[in-house]
């Protein structure tokens, strides 16, 4: 798993959205291969509910105004970037 570069996919996380099985999952899973010395990155909606004051969310600048076409929807995208506590793992 050493030097394994992972984009994980999700629609929720722990500590950023209620406890479910699937943000239980979401997490345990990153933190595994965060272990074995794997680099990964999480990537995840943020949902309205998802406090950007509390989990230090940032927007990272050289990835924004990216636009993503959505039936015939010209969507700016704003990319934010946090880590989870004591897991060194970026979402």
């Amino acid at each position: 798993m050493k030097d394994k570069r992972i984009l994980y996919v999700s629609s929720e996380v722990v500590p950023y959205l209620p406890e479910t099985e699937i943000s239980s999952m979401s997490f345990e899973a990153p933190r595994m291969v965060n272990q074995l010395g794997g680099q990964i990155r999480i990537f995840m909606p943020r949902y309205g509910n998802i406090n950007e004051r509390r989990h230090q969310l940032h927007e990272v600048i050289r990835l924004s105004g990216i636009n993503l076409v959505i039936n015939d929807l010209d969507m700016p995208l704003i990319i934010k970037v946090a880590s989870i506590p004591k897991e060194r793992i970026q979402v």
